[in-house]
């Protein structure tokens, strides 16, 4: 099966990115590292008072959902890129919070599944946009060359070998 990237869309803020994976799937968020995130087992994250950051300690989590904890924080459920030994095989629910920057903002990539001939119809089309701007590009420098007074030259009139 091939895929094509479609488009992406950034969500700004909690309340987007949780419309948008109920809306289109998983988002990729990037997060603040503290060094207790390494140890993580199993139940909520949340960051411990000893706990530092790594000095530009940024990482990259996809998120595949959401929930309300008890006392009404978020709980992100991500998926992590460290294998299934890590976390609650390899997924972790981390609480909402300020300092990890979690749920600043988040991108959604759309991708879409195409069979050979979708894929083939595809690249068709992009053609046709392409022949239609390239048109398009062409006829605006004939308009500019005729405000100009310059004719064109119609290259059938030379005899020029091609290779």
């Amino acid at each position: 099966m091939v895929y094509k990237m479609q488009d992406y869309c950034v969500s700004i803020q909690p309340e987007n990115i949780k419309r948008e994976l109920v809306e289109n799937g998983p988002v990729i968020v990037q997060t603040n590292v503290f060094t207790d995130f390494l140890a993580y087992k199993e139940g909520s994250y949340v960051r411990t008072q000893d706990a530092f950051r790594f000095p530009n300690g940024v990482h990259v989590l996809k998120i595949v959902g959401y929930q309300q904890s008890m006392d009404g924080t978020t709980e992100w459920i991500v998926e992590n890129s460290w294998g299934e030994d890590w976390g609650e095989n390899g997924y972790a629910k981390i609480v909402s919070s300020g300092e990890l920057n979690i749920d600043m903002y988040a991108i959604a990539p759309l991708a879409k599944p195409y069979t050979e001939k979708e894929s083939q119809a595809y690249d068709e089309r992009q053609v046709k946009i392409q022949n239609a701007k390239a048109k398009e590009e062409h006829d605006a420098k004939m308009a500019q060359f005729e405000e100009e007074g310059i004719e064109e030259i119609d290259l059938t009139k030379f005899n020029l070998e091609q290779d």
